[in-house]
Order: structure tokens, then C-alpha cells, then sequence
């Protein structure tokens, strides 16, 4: 990736982790529309930042864990931004809009980042795997956003502990520790949203058990509905 364009290595990365970030915006704000939006401006702001990264990290470069940095700050701004604009008068809004730069207007128009057959439904009983889409959803909203962070790079992302404290900027035994709690309170939750019943098992099945909610989270987050591009 060091050899190409920048414009280049963002498409690349598009066709890669495109449905990733998406994904991971979307577990975080629970808006369709939104997380579309946050999406592109997350691959806008990768563009505009990929040369220094490259730059700077030299052969140590991870992209992945980098890009869904950009995406969590995004999502960040993005409040912030809406926090701000409660407070601004509608007509410094219109003298604020009025402004706008060429550049905004041309990523405003800019084509959604999903690549082509993107949201496809694999081959599955579609009424069972809304029904368990809609727990999965309903589940992760419910737990705190810092647990929910946590586990969305781990299971979403497939980041290892030590990446996910260097993308969070917090110590590796924090996250260990934000994980299992994030594990266990998905699991109850889970159970109360989809009627399953919560049992003491041993270690081992409680491992195997959790495995499978780890599977079943990523599989159901990663597959949607079709929607229109």
C-alpha cells in the first residue's frame, strides 16, 4: 500500500473494510442513514490523513486498526457537532451554510462508499434471521457505549486487545477487563431480549457458549437486508 496513491490505498481500503466501518458506525449510533453518512466521511477524512499515517508509521503501518480510529473520532465529532448546534442561532446557521466551500459541496455529492453488492442476504430463513438481527440490535444498544466500543472492534473488527488499547488509547488490561464485562452483560441481555434462558454452566460450555454469541453477533451485525446504493 506504501506504493500507491492516496486516492488509491482509500479504494482499496473501501473494497476492504468498507462494510466494517459501516458497520461499526452503525453498532454505535443505530441510524442507517447516519452511519452512511459517517461512513463516507470517515473514508473523506482517511484520504485527506493516509499520506502522513503512511509516513509515519513506515512498514508498521495498520491500516485497519487506523481507519476505524478515524471512525470512532467521527462518530465523536458528530455528536460534539450536534451538542454545538443546539446552541447556535438558526440565522448564524444560514450565514454559516452560505460559506461553505467548494470541497463540502463535492462531499455532500459524493458517492456512497459501500462497495457494489453490498447488504446482500445470504441464503437463510429471512424472517428468523430478521427476528435475530432486531435482538442482536436491540441487545447492543442497551450496553454501555464504552462496553459496546469494545466489543464491536473485537468482534466486529477482529482486533486483538493490544490493538483495540492503542486504537482507544487505554491501557491492554482495561479493555481485557471491559470485554469480559461486555460479554457477560451481552449475554444476559440477549437472553432477555430473545427469551433464552440463562444457566449456570461449567467453564468450558460457558466458553464454547460465548464463542458462538461472539459468531452469531458478527454474523448478524455483517448481514442486512437489501438496501438501494
Amino acid at each position: 500500500m506504501d506504493s500507491i496513491s492516496a486516492a488509491q490505498a482509500v479504494e482499496a481500503l473501501i473494497y476492504e473494510y468498507g462494510k466494517l466501518v459501516f458497520h461499526t458506525i452503525y453498532g454505535l449510533t443505530g441510524d442507517w442513514e447516519e452511519s452512511q453518512d459517517l461512513t463516507q466521511d470517515t473514508f473523506h477524512q482517511a484520504l485527506k490523513a493516509i499520506d502522513a499515517a503512511r509516513a509515519t508509521s513506515g512498514i508498521h503501518f495498520q491500516a485497519k486498526a487506523w481507519l476505524l480510529r478515524i471512525a470512532l473520532n467521527t462518530v465523536r465529532m458528530q455528536r460534539r457537532r450536534r451538542s454545538i448546534f443546539r446552541f447556535i442561532p438558526f440565522s448564524h446557521m444560514h450565514e454559516r451554510n452560505a460559506e461553505e466551500t467548494d470541497d463540502e459541496r463535492l462531499n455532500e455529492r459524493a458517492a456512497p462508499v459501500q462497495p457494489r453488492g453490498y447488504g446482500a442476504v445470504e441464503t437463510e430463513d429471512l424472517a428468523e434471521l430478521i427476528s435475530e438481527q432486531d435482538a442482536v440490535r436491540r441487545t447492543m444498544a442497551r450496553l454501555p457505549e464504552v462496553l459496546r466500543t469494545c466489543l464491536l472492534l473485537s468482534v466486529l473488527g477482529g482486533l486483538s486487545s493490544r490493538e483495540i488499547a492503542a486504537v482507544l488509547d487505554i491501557h491492554e488490561a482495561a479493555v481485557r477487563q471491559r470485554l469480559t464485562r461486555a460479554r457477560k452483560q451481552f449475554q444476559q441481555l440477549y437472553a432477555q431480549e430473545s427469551g433464552e434462558e440463562i444457566s449456570d454452566n461449567a467453564p468450558a460450555v460457558l466458553q464454547a457458549e460465548n464463542k458462538r454469541k461472539d459468531t452469531h453477533l458478527y454474523r448478524l451485525t455483517t448481514v442486512t437486508p437489501n438496501v438501494t446504493q
